[in-house]
């Protein structure tokens, strides 16, 4: 029986013993062996919580195994591996097309992931918005490349040096569903303007859990002497620094997609100031929170801001939950929501103002 199909006759015994079992691959079941749901109310957010389940019972094993094969992967390619946690809630892939309308990035055994065009894209991003490099940075076009504009010269493009890995969970991870709550579907649908008369359809769609660890690598395609070396570290480098100020992954703007260090997230938990290296002494850090909420752009203020809030009011009374509050009430400050009577007038808002102001006085 095992010789009917031409592949291996490891691969044709575990086909058949298979064959008549359901699907257990989360990544499969999303893209391939979906419900039915025909835009029936409910069927949607069920056809997701069957993947979201089987995610969640996903095999460890296969995991620890595919764990080892990566680390064996990069470290052949001169890397360092590292790891970084999911401050909130993570999403990779979200636009991409499937048949529950919202998409995810799966890894073909199932786990989610963040592909290595996405990470390098991150560090490339971070290079030019924080550190002002460009292509026109010799170590920046050796990097991450380069290729002249409208020219199909090979010899005026170069590859770049850096290999950035696909990010993998480090440990089995949790998916949860989340919610989307567009107010103007018709709008949207291009069929009638946005008023106020249509009713808001939530949009499900998969997340990874907060407080997931990933493991991230970047390698480098030659020999590593003195000067690779030091390009590979600042590639690093700004991959990491992307990953805690840009995030990855869709929704970053609304909070979505930050990452934070392991350390200081077992710090942060447990409320310890961060040792200062140079003295000895204990010196107090700015939360990983505070840090975002003190970066987000203006023009994103407005629209993320809620989400931030939520996080905040969750946080116990202490140190933290005053200085994420003063971060808050400084940006809706500059991004003018004090102004507005309408934001003024929101619970959240007089609940912030009223937390920071007895330190204001004192």
């Amino acid at each position: 029986m095992d010789d009917l199909i031409p592949i291996p006759k490891q691969s044709s015994r575990a086909f058949y013993e298979h064959r008549c079992k359901p699907c257990q691959n989360p990544g499969l079941i999303f893209d391939r062996f979906t419900l039915d749901w025909d835009g029936k109310p409910g069927a949607k957010k069920k056809a997701l919580e069957n993947v979201r389940c089987a995610a969640n019972k996903a095999d460890s094993e296969l995991l620890k195994a595919w764990n080892l094969r990566w680390e064996a992967g990069v470290r052949a390619a001169g890397a360092q591996p590292f790891e970084m946690k999911t401050d909130w809630r993570f999403v990779a892939g979200l636009g991409r097309t499937g048949p529950l309308e919202v998409g995810f990035t799966f890894h073909r055994y199932g786990f989610p992931i963040l592909p290595g065009s996405s990470v390098k894209g991150i560090a490339r991003a971070y290079a030019s918005l924080y550190d002002g490099k460009d292509e026109s940075d010799k170590d920046f076009q050796v990097i991450f490349g380069y290729a002249a504009e409208g020219s199909e010269d090979e010899s005026k493009a170069l590859c770049g040096g850096a290999v950035f890995f696909d990010a993998i969970p480090a440990s089995l991870p949790s998916l949860e569903l989340d919610i989307m709550n567009p107010h103007f579907p018709k709008y949207y649908q291009g069929k009638e303007r946005p008023t106020d008369s249509q009713n808001p359809v939530p949009v499900y769609f998969l997340t990874v859990a907060p407080g997931t660890t990933f493991r991230f690598a970047v390698g480098w395609r030659t020999a590593l002497d003195d000067k690779a070396k030091a390009l590979r570290e600042q590639a690093e480098k700004w991959l990491k620094e992307g990953l805690l100020w840009l995030g990855a992954g869709a929704k970053t703007s609304a909070g979505y997609g930050y990452f934070i260090e392991p350390t200081v997230a077992q710090d942060n938990s447990k409320g310890a100031p961060a040792a200062s290296t140079q003295t000895g002494q204990a010196q107090p850090t700015e939360s990983a929170l505070a840090k975002r909420i003190r970066s987000l752009p203006q023009n994103q203020v407005k629209g993320s801001i809620t989400n931030f809030v939520t996080e905040w009011q969750k946080l116990p009374d202490g140190p933290e939950k005053v200085e994420v509050a003063e971060a808050l009430v400084e940006q809706i400050n500059k991004g003018g929501i004090l102004t507005d009577k309408k934001w003024r007038e929101k619970d959240w808002v007089r609940e912030l103002i009223s937390y920071v102001k007895p330190k204001d006085e004192t």
